[in-house]
């Protein structure tokens, strides 16, 4: 970072023609820095690690402690946003380790030791942030003040970079935007994290010393009716709503406006209410985000800053020779001078297409993201109704190939949307240097070329009649297959007219094969463009479906998607809500009344006006186990086959055919 504000702070001072520029040198080294935090880092994660007890091996030894402490819960939903805010604080940094030039192990040594300083830097980074990550999945107070204090030191370190170094205006202002994603992560942790223990201390439900694990996703603490796995549970259970009754100026606009809706759904994002991102996305996403936002604001700093000193040179170079012809000027000049004003209009020209090819990618990027979040929400839901048309089924991989894809997901997520924003830029710049270069030439008077060019495609007697038969041939065909080859003007697909059409078909194949070679070009380009423009999108495979499993990312996808799947169906966490909810009124009634005879057990009303847990007898409750079986086995006939009836028949016939 100091080079690139010592850069940056020498360009505006010439700009300002100030020749006195110092040097911008941290007080706080990045390399020593992290080095000397490995101290405080392993101390605050070993007194983490003894507020949680084992829950195996060795119980009695030293009281069950310590514990194994861990960052951050891959499937829960606790603490989600403190979570991304955390990720968010170290983005830029992992980001200059991996793609950048700034190392905290510098090894000396051949080209590969590049790599293992890479590593390296990427384990102390990991273990001076440990501390900060582990805080969160630890509900204490202990685990509260660790993490207050070291989002304040962190915030405090981040402040005091930020002033320390004596810069023009112009550089000041430009530090503070491209860190300002990182000053708003670890301000929101400085004052969430406090505010969290304050909030837990008055409903006294956090611990002084002993910790307890944020990672249940049961989420017991909550009400179970308030919890967005049963208010899913309930809108299947719900029978869908009957369509309203409006008038036609009304239904008129609510067409319209569901139109809108399905079309920004579509290409921006579609909000569900009532649903909650894992973490663990939200994450990524937010990582990705801020690795678009620093690689486009360090672009266009840079680039815009060179063109300037470019520019500069040539109004020195024209101050010299003039850009008007001149009586004096020898056999050279002339032809010097109009290239130098070619090449210049090409540079001014060519800041405005950089900077909007970068912010049409920024853009993109953005989209990109919106989409793979409506993507990722769309997909889990087909997943819990075991609809597997988007990915392939899980039995297709093994289990241990399917978790590695879920632990490689984030890291590929984040590599793919940056390698996206650099292919989406450098596609878009082309295009818009080329529309640049025919505008300049137009600008400038050399227009004559494209001229003739426009001439020659409106003259040549072989690309009109062909374009023009192709085109007719194409309608021909859609219209005779609507009306006259099939029935019902194409409603149905039944044949009509067989004779006509099997000598139709017959014709058209040879004209077909010349139109089949343009097909073909037209084929590689939309292949080259959608790979393209889908490269950063892991939830699509830009290979066949048929070769998808050997595109790395989709692979991955298909991993992490089937793990969140798994591990957060709302069916079975809510199930499992209600065995608890049962287990602990059956020991309240066991210790309050003693034994009984009658059996009871506990189940939950879906409906909005009884959300009070009621008990059922005997009969009762086996009346309403027996609806709810058969509404389920109506619902999904798969489960039929796992039934013991069905089970006990297959084996019979198995036996049967064994026997013949």
């Amino acid at each position: 970072m100091t080079s690139f504000l010592t850069a940056l702070n020498g360009f505006y001072s010439n700009v300002n023609s100030n020749d006195t520029v110092a040097d911008c040198v941290s007080k706080i080294p990045t390399s020593d820095f992290h080095f000397y935090l490995l101290i405080p880092s392993i101390l605050l994660t070993l007194l983490l690690s003894f507020t949680l007890r084992r829950k195996s091996r060795g119980l009695l030894c030293c009281w069950g402690r310590p514990g194994a402490v861990f960052p951050m819960d891959i499937l829960g939903k606790s603490h989600r946003f403190s979570y991304a805010a955390a990720w968010g604080s170290i983005a830029f940094l992992a980001t200059d380790m991996v793609f950048g030039s700034t190392a905290i192990v510098n090894l000396q040594g051949p080209s590969y030791i590049t790599v293992f300083n890479k590593i390296l830097s990427m384990i102390i980074i990991g273990i001076d942030y440990f501390p900060l990550f582990a805080a969160l999945g630890l509900e204490s107070v202990s685990g509260h003040v660790i993490g207050t204090s070291y989002s304040w030191m962190l915030l405090s370190i981040q402040i005091f970079r930020e002033v320390e170094c004596d810069l023009v205006v112009q550089t000041r202002i430009i530090l503070v935007l491209r860190d300002l994603p990182n000053l708003l992560c670890l301000s929101y942790l400085s004052i969430s994290i406090p505010v969290r223990a304050i909030r837990a201390l008055k409903q006294k439900t956090i611990r002084l010393f002993d910790a307890s694990e944020v990672v249940s996703v049961l989420d017991m603490s909550k009400d179970i009716h308030k919890t967005p796995e049963a208010i899913h549970v309930k809108s299947i259970l719900r029978p869908p709503p009957l369509p309203l009754q409006t008038g036609e100026d009304e239904s008129r606009f609510r067409k319209i406006s569901a139109v809108v809706k399905k079309l920004v759904g579509e290409l921006v994002y579609r909000r569900k209410q009532n649903f909650r991102y894992s973490a663990r996305i939200l994450s990524v996403m937010l990582i990705g985000t801020f690795v678009i936002y620093k690689v486009t604001l360090e672009t266009i700093v840079l680039v815009i800053s060179i063109l300037k000193l470019t520019e500069d040179g040539f109004d020195i170079f024209f101050d010299e020779i003039g850009k008007e012809d001149q009586p004096d000027d020898d056999e050279y000049t002339p032809t010097l001078r109009a290239i130098a004003i070619l090449v210049y209009y090409l540079i001014i020209n060519g800041r405005i297409c950089f900077l909007v090819a970068m912010s049409l990618a920024c853009v993109t990027s953005a989209l990109t993201i919106l989409n793979m979040l409506s993507s990722y929400r769309s997909t889990l839901f087909e997943l819990y109704r075991g609809d597997i048309t988007h990915i392939p089924h899980r039995s297709t991989r093994s289990n241990s190939s399917l978790l590695i894809g879920s632990m490689t997901y984030a890291g590929y997520q984040v590599a793919y949307i940056a390698w996206g924003l650099v292919i989406h830029f450098i596609i878009l710049f082309i295009v818009a240097l080329a529309v640049c270069i025919v505008i300049t030439l137009i600008q400038l008077g050399y227009y004559q070329w494209l001229l003739r060019l426009l001439a020659n495609a409106c003259i040549n007697k072989f690309s009109r009649p062909a374009l023009l038969m192709t085109i007719i041939v194409m309608i021909t065909q859609t219209i005779v297959s609507k009306f006259a080859f099939l029935q019902e003007k194409g409603e149905f697909l039944a044949l009509n007219n067989r004779r006509v059409l099997f000598s139709f078909t017959f014709f058209m194949f040879f004209y077909n094969i010349f139109v089949g070679f343009l097909s073909c070009l037209l084929r590689i380009i939309k292949s080259i463009g959608i790979g393209a423009a889908m490269l950063p999108r892991l939830d699509n495979s830009v290979l066949p479906r048929r070769f998808q499993m050997f595109d790395p990312g989709f692979a991955n996808y298909c991993g992490f998607m089937h793990v969140e799947a798994t591990h957060t169906h709302p069916v079975m966490l809510v199930f499992l809500r209600l065995l608890l909810l049962t287990n602990q009124t059956d020991d309240d009634d066991n210790k309050s009344s003693g034994p009984s005879d009658s059996t009871a057990i506990v189940s939950v009303d879906m409906n909005e006006k009884d959300k009070e847990m009621q008990m059922f007898g005997r009969s009762g409750s086996k009346a309403r186990t027996r609806w709810f079986l058969f509404y389920t086995l109506q619902n999904n006939p798969s489960l039929r086959t796992h039934r013991k009836f069905h089970i006990r028949l297959m084996k019979q016939l198995r036996d049967r055919r064994a026997n013949l």
